[in-house]
């Protein structure tokens, strides 16, 4: 190179892509952190650690499998961003295809699906074959939850509560009510309370009824008493709110169609039990403490929030709601006239002998041959298709758990705590246990499916009184949402408008149990053992 050529720049080094790379993955990392995918890993981690223990004594690996899919399946509904129904039917696939189910042969004998088609000694020598469909069999069993009259209760029973929103009945009962009793903070609370009851046996959804029906009614009592929104400490919004969740939660416990996780508590008696614990049986078991406590809850929340409100402005804003929605129509008089029918009947089964599910499926086709509804309501009703969707696959669960031994095992297991305790002490103690059980949960339903079952199994190897055990883990399931502010839907949406924070609603949730308990205690004892239930 000469002197007078310019000094050669040094090439340039192309840039390493590591970097980019990292960056790269990293943004995939954060982004599938963020995915509905990775919110269900911690269920997958659990129904497949479990799903491949060692199977104890007692217990089979097909057991084992579907105990590993159930626990999964409240993991997921505690922790994933996947809707209920997605969960449990990726339970049922996954079960059908491990042939995780208990099949019927062709003779009639319930084997494990696993073992359909293999070979086995019978009583006399000779060799057989179970003659089932290990697949084909495992998804019979994984879709037999549709065919249940439980289910069908339940889906009836939502689409009654849409005719009821669409032609208003369930509005102007509600304001009626309030209109009629507003005269005082407490009689305010009755109303709300007697709103709630009149609604229960025909609207399943808890959420449905305390969330789309009585919950504006409530904000519209609020805001015509000058309250502003969300203003934290008011003790008149305060008020209403706990009166509200409350309300809705105790009525929930009323009917076996005031909530859509009873039809699984009735499900699991029989199953477990027994006994028969439909529409009438639940009714007569809970009337006396879920009214009690009802008739308590104004009185007592007025003591301990001390409402101030102005009688007068709320009549002029309920005379004016009521006036908005002019006269009673003809479809209203014909849904109340149907109404008023599924309750003499639902109460009257053990008389005229016809199932609950029946009456809820007649007063749907009535209801849509009288122009009530439409076929075009039914079958948008997309809440009432999902319920009737996870239910099912929730009651199929429910059934396989006890058939495989399952349920049994754990209820023995619980047992052991109790042994050597009188009949009565351990009912009394399983289900103080089960309401307590309620702080881990957000929702009443994943509650209910995961605790009720092993708690009857208990309940079963101690000698509990069946009905007395029932009744308790009946009323439990809905009165122990007063606990928290998100046990369930409804009590969340009360709790989100901010009159009582979250430390005081979980005490004043505290002190309301307290009264729970004292009033099943003392008049719910003394009621069950009268009939004859202990």
């Amino acid at each position: 190179m000469s002197s007078g050529e310019a000094t050669p720049l040094l090439r340039a080094r192309r840039p390493s892509c590591a970097p980019r790379l990292l960056r790269s993955w990293k943004c995939v990392a954060v982004r599938f952190g963020e995915s509905r995918l990775a919110s269900a890993l911690p269920a997958a981690l659990v129904a497949f650690g479990i799903a491949h223990l060692p199977a104890p004594e007692g217990l089979t690996a097909t057991a084992m499998r579907l105990l590993g899919v159930f626990a999964g399946t409240i993991v997921g509904l505690l922790t994933s961003k996947y809707d209920m129904s997605t969960i449990l039917a990726v339970a049922l696939l996954t079960l059908t295809l491990t042939r995780s189910f208990m099949c019927t042969a062709a003779d009639g004998q319930a084997v494990e699906c696993a073992k359909c088609r293999t070979m086995y000694r019978g009583k006399s020598g000779h060799w057989h074959e179970y003659k089932c469909d290990p697949i084909g069999g495992s998804f019979d069993v994984a879709v037999s939850g549709f065919s249940s009259k439980v289910v069908w209760l339940v889906f009836c029973a939502f689409n009654i509560g849409r005719a009821m929103d669409k032609t208003g009945l369930g509005r102007r009962v509600s304001l009626a009510l309030v209109g009629a009793m507003g005269q005082s903070a407490v009689g305010i609370g009755y109303a709300v309370c007697l709103a709630e009851l009149a609604l229960a046996p025909f609207i399943p959804s808890n959420t449905a009824r305390g969330g789309g029906i009585v919950y504006p009614i409530v904000e519209s009592v609020i805001a015509a008493l000058g309250v502003e929104p969300q203003a934290a400490g008011d003790p008149v919004g305060g008020f209403l709110s706990m009166v509200g969740a409350s309300a809705n939660l105790v009525a929930s416990s009323l009917f076996v169609t005031g909530m859509a996780g009873n039809p699984i508590v009735a499900s699991k008696a029989e199953g477990i039990f027994g006994i028969e614990f439909g529409f009438y049986e639940w009714v007569l078991g809970a009337s006396v403490p879920a009214l009690a406590l009802l008739l308590l809850l104004p009185p007592l929340l007025r003591a301990l929030l001390r409402p101030q409100l102005d009688a007068a402005h709320l009549s002029r804003e309920i005379r004016r709601q009521s006036s908005a929605m002019g006269a009673v129509s003809g479809p209203e008089y014909t849904l109340c006239a149907t109404l008023l029918a599924c309750l003499a009947l639902w109460v009257g089964t053990p008389y005229f002998g016809i199932d609950a599910a029946v009456v809820a499926f007649m007063a749907v086709v009535v209801l849509v041959l009288a122009d009530v509804l439409a076929w075009d309501d039914v079958a948008k009703n997309h809440k009432a298709w999902d319920t009737f969707f996870w239910l099912a696959a929730f009651i199929v669960l429910a059934e396989q758990l006890t058939a495989l031994g399952v349920t049994g095992w754990v209820g023995t297991a619980m047992s052991r705590s109790l042994h050597g305790a009188p009949p009565l002490a351990s009912a009394v103690s399983l289900a103080l246990a089960y309401f307590f059980t309620t702080y881990l949960f957000s929702s009443i339903t994943s509650h209910v499916v995961a605790f009720a079952g092993p708690f009857f199994a208990a309940g079963q190897v101690l000698g509990c009184p069946p009905y007395l055990l029932t009744i308790l883990v009946a009323l439990f399931s809905s009165i122990a949402g007063l606990l928290t502010p998100f046990s369930t839907g409804t009590v969340a949406i009360y709790a989100s408008q901010g009159y009582v924070s979250q430390p005081r609603w979980f005490l004043l949730g505290l002190l309301l149990s307290f009264a729970a308990l004292a009033i099943v205690s003392t008049a719910g004892m003394a009621w069950w053992w009268l009939i004859g239930w202990y």
